[in-house]
């Protein structure tokens, strides 16, 4: 996850503007600045879904009729197709 310097610098761009969102704009934005225990509170929040998100990915789900994102049976394809 930190191996690319990109990723990296987004994730350090994103979290300076939320706190300067939250702090600084509070008119702009109808934000409130918060407390340290809130703002602990929150990154807590954020790293505990993280798990649970890697965990959930773990539960296999089976589809008998695989569909197309849409709801729609994809167009059979291939060489027998032709």
């Amino acid at each position: 996850m930190f191996g690319s310097w990109i990723f990296t610098g987004v994730m350090v761009v994103t979290v300076v503007f939320q706190v300067i969102i939250v702090e600084f704009l509070g008119t702009l934005a109808s934000t409130v600045p918060l407390s340290w225990q809130m703002w602990l509170f929150c990154v807590l929040i954020g790293a505990v879904s993280m798990p649970i998100a890697v965990a959930l990915k773990f539960i296999p789900v089976e589809r008998e009729n695989p569909k197309h994102h849409d709801g729609y049976e994809a167009l059979p394809s291939g060489p027998d197709q032709v």
